[in-house]
């Protein structure tokens, strides 16, 4: 029999846009006989991924409400099953990710990541999954998971089983960012840009987007690798990790809506040729997506990852002349256009033959200490991961 009894990272309503109202307490789930296309998983790990913290400080009311359970990179192993499920049983280790619709028009006929339903699915947890103190109702089903809770009902959609692929708890805690971070920065160079050996790629923000970006580069065999950051530590490891040139913009302010027109000229500089085919922008930050614009060589594509994060405005300040001349192009990207139950193997597979060695920038906490994983992610550390 399944204890109901669960310990959780509950999101509570912000006082303030942005400041983290989290707190990890112990919550009750509803039930724990999962519904036909259900999965009730128990929770090893979990990954604190940025798109948590965006949604975790949004006020109450604007993307569903508050008490929720968070977390969308989780790993873990299962417990029960519904009744039409056949890609799992009882004791299999699983690694989690986004849920999709299935039906729409996008689902059927292009990647799933841009589901037509993806909002509803995926972000506004509105499933009572728990009850909280004095019977509160607590939402879940973020990403089709909720994984900062040790025990969850899971979509079927969210599920990736990887029984034969994994070896014990350390490694399946180990691969718990995949279903997001991971895939999302490796997927975008390797199937959105399709990058090759004769593309010079430039990756802006290191965290663990940016640098499963710059690990796919180097997988591609790109020709160059520019890794763009304002931490030493994390240009270090992009470097250890397959960049071949940095460019630290630590002396720039990221309060403006633009930046120096010398950050281009600089970064191109880095290159013999001058060239940059594709930038990756994991940061969202304005300043960045632009100067990300100016040094692309022409016909050169940025492909926009990160969650838009403004100063003033959400207009991009960019020379329209010196985008129609060049020819260039943007698109916004989510999740590497991955299909989960495909590129999760495959990065599981470039761990094993030592070409995506996450293990030099993740860092386990206990669930308990959220407060001081998240205080960490401002600075040094660059993927936590949270064990329940």
């Amino acid at each position: 029999m399944v204890d109901n009894k669960v310990s959780a990272v509950v999101a509570y309503a912000p006082a303030e846009p942005g400041k983290l109202n989290f707190r990890h307490e112990s919550i009750t789930i509803n039930r724990t006989e999962p519904g036909p296309k259900e999965v009730l998983v128990r929770m090893l790990a979990a990954g604190i991924c940025h798109t948590d913290i965006v949604v975790g400080g949004i006020p109450d009311g604007y993307m569903g409400s508050y008490p929720r359970v968070l977390g969308h990179e989780g790993s873990g192993y299962v417990e029960a099953v519904g009744s039409e499920i056949s890609s799992v049983q009882v004791g299999d280790p699983v690694l989690l990710s986004y849920t999709y619709c299935g039906t729409c028009d996008i689902c059927t006929n292009d990647v799933q990541t841009y589901c037509e339903k993806f909002f509803e699915g995926n972000v506004l947890c509105v499933d009572k999954v728990w009850k909280g103190k004095d019977d509160v109702e607590v939402g879940g089903k973020f990403f089709g998971q909720s994984s900062f809770a040790s025990l969850s009902l899971i979509d079927e959609k969210s599920i990736v089983n990887v029984k034969g692929l994994v070896d014990g708890d350390e490694m399946l805690k180990l691969f718990s960012p995949m279903g997001c971070g991971l895939m999302t920065g490796s997927g975008a160079v390797v199937n959105t840009a399709a990058a090759k050996s004769k593309d010079v790629v430039l990756v802006a923000g290191l965290g663990a987007v940016g640098l499963g970006a710059i690990m796919a580069a180097k997988i591609q065999g790109c020709r160059e690798i520019i890794a763009v950051d304002r931490i030493a530590s994390r240009l270090e490891i992009a470097k250890q990790l397959g960049a071949t040139c940095t460019y630290d913009t630590n002396h720039l302010d990221i309060t403006k809506d633009s930046y120096p027109s010398d950050f281009a000229g600089e970064v191109k500089a880095l290159v013999e040729d001058g060239k940059i085919n594709y930038a990756f922008d994991t940061t969202g930050v304005l300043p960045v997506v632009n100067a990300c614009i100016r040094s692309l060589s022409k016909r050169g594509k940025l492909i926009s990852i990160g969650v838009p994060i403004t100063p003033s405005t959400t207009i991009i300040p960019f020379d329209y002349r010196e985008f129609f001349d060049g020819t260039k192009r943007i698109e916004v990207n989510y999740l590497g256009d991955c299909i989960a139950k495909d590129h999760v193997p495959k990065m599981i597979q470039w761990y094993k033959e030592g070409k995506f060695p996450i293990d030099k920038f993740i860092k386990f906490y206990a669930a308990k200490d959220v407060a001081q994983a998240l205080e960490d992610m401002k600075t040094e550390v660059i993927k936590p991961v949270l064990v329940h």
